[in-house]
């Protein structure tokens, strides 16, 4: 017949819950102790290189104010700072392959050849980076590796046109003008090397409507 309250019937105490996990930080210093471990993670479209460096220098602000002095911090894993040196390589051999294809050409076909595709390249590759600007597309691995892709196609195309000109001037003797020989020389394989880029972008494009990490 009255009200029954829990410390009636139980000793209630406001402590920790049963552990379900443990972290332990091994350092080759100071060997084995408990830890805490904090996960970041970057929203889309964000730079991660960037959040990477905001952390750390957030991380400096905290040492003996919010984090006591005597609690070490550690970066564990910086995908910041892999992505950084990926990214940094990729262009690398995308500037390898630029130059090492526009030698070849010079070599086979002469110098005014590889200056046509020695221009060409960084054009086009300003174009799709200045698309993907417009777009609000970011620039990470993935993207970077398909553009190195992409400039053996460019390429492939800069070669047959500017080869064919080069044909066409050499059986004309310029008889009939740069401009003239241009003009049919391209015309000649224009139709047949744009189904050729048709048909790869056709083998690559299902690629884009896979879900999930690709």
């Amino acid at each position: 017949g009255r009200a029954l309250t829990v410390r009636d019937v139980a000793i209630v105490a406001d402590g920790d819950a049963e552990p379900t996990g443990y972290v332990r930080f091994q350092s080759r210093q100071g060997g084995a102790a408990p830890a805490v471990t904090i996960a970041v993670a970057k929203r889309k479209g964000t730079n991660a290189v960037d959040i990477s460096h905001r952390v750390a220098q957030k991380l400096d602000t905290l040492r003996g104010t919010l984090v006591p002095a005597d609690v070490a911090m550690t970066m564990t894993r910086d995908y910041g700072e892999t992505a950084a040196e990926k990214s940094n390589e990729l262009l690398y051999h995308m500037f390898l392959a630029v130059i090492s294809v526009s030698i070849l050409i010079w070599l086979v076909l002469g110098r005014r050849e590889a200056a046509v595709v020695l221009i060409a390249i960084p054009v086009t590759l300003a174009l799709t980076l200045f698309t993907f600007y417009l777009y609000g597309y970011t620039l990470n691995r993935i993207t970077l590796f398909a553009l190195i892709f992409s400039i053996g196609i460019l390429v492939d195309d800069a070669i047959v046109v500017v080869e064919n000109i080069v044909r066409h001037a050499r059986l004309r003797g310029g008889a009939a003008g740069l401009a003239a020989t241009a003009i049919a020389a391209v015309d000649e394989v224009g139709n047949p090397t744009i189904l050729a880029t048709l048909a790869v972008v056709a083998a690559i494009l299902p690629m884009a409507f896979v879900g999930g990490l690709m």
